[in-house]
């Protein structure tokens, strides 16, 4: 019986190279991310420029995209990262990865090759790290399932994807996932 190596979010830090920046660390192992299809950056490149364009009138907050969080042990590589209000933002270095909090807004494009466990488990990670929302976007089914702590909002075809973390922001899930 072998048994695995695991690694600590300290030791994947040291080795940002080609080795991990293709890898989430989740409990420890390295998890392959797969290459997302040209929809799926579509997708994830359209949502970040409408948090980038409402940052742009609303300086409350920063989108990231496809930035290490360190998330407790595990680091997660979330499609687009917002992280609000200046406290937060003080808490993020340009030039070091992973960044060593949560984001505020986990924004993950799914893909239909990832399973009903696999997204529940990244969705767990965030809430349980101090996220307050994660947004799937889910184009197969046209739904964005906005989960929180206290729940799963599930939005289609002409609802608006709003949030009280940031007043004003609205898009349409046909929108955006068209």
């Amino acid at each position: 019986m072998s048994t695995k190596t695991l690694m600590t979010v300290q030791e994947f830090e040291q080795m940002q190279t080609a080795e991990t920046e293709d890898y989430e660390l989740v409990d420890g192992e390295l998890i392959p991310l797969p290459s997302g299809t040209p929809k799926h950056s579509k997708i994830r490149d359209l949502m970040s420029r409408r948090i980038g364009n409402y940052f742009e009138t609303n300086p409350i907050g920063e989108a990231l995209s496809e930035t290490d969080c360190q998330v407790a042990d595990t680091v997660r590589r979330p499609d687009v990262a917002i992280f609000l209000g200046a406290e937060r933002l003080r808490q993020i270095d340009d030039y070091k990865l992973p960044i060593p909090i949560a984001p505020d807004v986990a924004v993950e494009v799914l893909s239909p090759s990832e399973s009903a466990i696999y997204v529940r488990r990244k969705v767990l990670d965030y809430l349980r790290a101090g996220s307050q929302e994660v947004w799937l976007l889910d184009r197969s089914n046209g739904e964005i399932l906005v989960h929180k702590s206290t729940g799963i909002q599930v939005l289609q075809g002409t609802d608006a994807l709003e949030s009280p973390l940031l007043p004003g922001f609205s898009v349409t899930v046909a929108g955006l996932l068209a």
